[in-house]
């Protein structure tokens, strides 16, 4: 289920201020109210009080009173046309997920199972247990991520998202990050024309991403797009690969980060 912007800024309008969670109150998807939160305040229509917590500005509360004086379209404002702060040119964001569905992301996982030349932990030591196991994921999860992807947000971080998604909430039996790349990679070539880049530091960045997701970071479906740890490795990671900007981290080195990540798994 979902609520429109008209039905947030009342509700803002009516209680004073609301977070993401508040506002869905076991009823809506938090995870989309935070990316209409985030939009509105871009807009200038909401503004933070805390942490995920916000709270009518002026504009908003003129904008409640008398909505005809803001473009809206199904209840969701234009924010394009709104915005006070610029946004990045459309070649430069995902915005378009037709060319991806559940089916392909579970054969990308598939296929890395099938080949021998990729590592890939079986279940039960056994290829065919694996691919059944793969072939249950369900489909409609899949879609899920595809349908409620933030499209309006800038390309570094889409991508620092998408791969928190997959790689957080863990699909399939082994080989998530790979299909968080390769799935991504389709997204990004589709938006782009350009194959995504891969940085030298990806190991490292998987390894740490591991490590966030076993000890810092709990992704559920109704957190999807929160930025967490795990979020800000890939954000950090896509930042340095896709605008050059950002610091490579050298330490600890990377065989005490698998230490650490394998003696989390076995504290599990």
């Amino acid at each position: 289920m979902y609520r429109s912007d008209h039905d947030i800024i009342d509700q803002l309008s009516d209680e004073g201020h609301h977070s993401p969670r508040k506002l869905a109150n076991q009823r809506y998807r938090e995870n989309v109210l935070r990316l209409q939160l985030r939009d509105l305040r871009c807009a200038g229509i909401v503004k933070n009080t805390s942490h995920e917590t916000y709270t009518l500005t002026e504009l908003g509360a003129d904008s409640q009173r008398d909505r005809v004086s803001l473009p809206s379209s199904d209840g969701l404002y234009d924010i394009d046309a709104i915005a006070t702060v610029s946004h990045p040119a459309p070649d430069w964001q995902i915005d378009d997920c037709t060319n991806l569905d559940g089916e392909t992301i579970k054969q990308l996982n598939l296929d890395l199972v099938k080949n021998s030349a990729e590592e890939y932990g079986w279940v039960r030591e056994s290829p065919e247990a694996t691919k059944r196991k793969v072939g249950n994921v369900a489909e409609t999860d899949l879609h899920r991520l595809i349908r409620e992807f933030p499209t309006n947000e800038p390309l570094p971080q889409q991508c620092a998202h998408w791969l928190r998604a997959i790689a957080g909430l863990h699909f399939f039996p082994d080989a998530n990050h790979r299909t968080g790349m390769s799935s991504l990679a389709v997204l990004y070539e589709t938006a782009t024309g350009d194959r995504l880049p891969v940085g030298q530091q990806i190991e490292r960045v998987v390894l740490e991403s591991k490590l966030a997701r076993h000890l810092l970071s709990d992704t559920r479906f109704d957190t999807l797009w929160k930025r967490d740890p795990l979020y800000d490795i890939w954000h950090r990671y896509f930042q340095f690969v896709l605008c050059d900007d950002g610091s490579r981290r050298h330490s600890p080195p990377e065989q005490h980060l698998r230490e650490i990540l394998n003696y989390a798994r076995e504290r599990r």
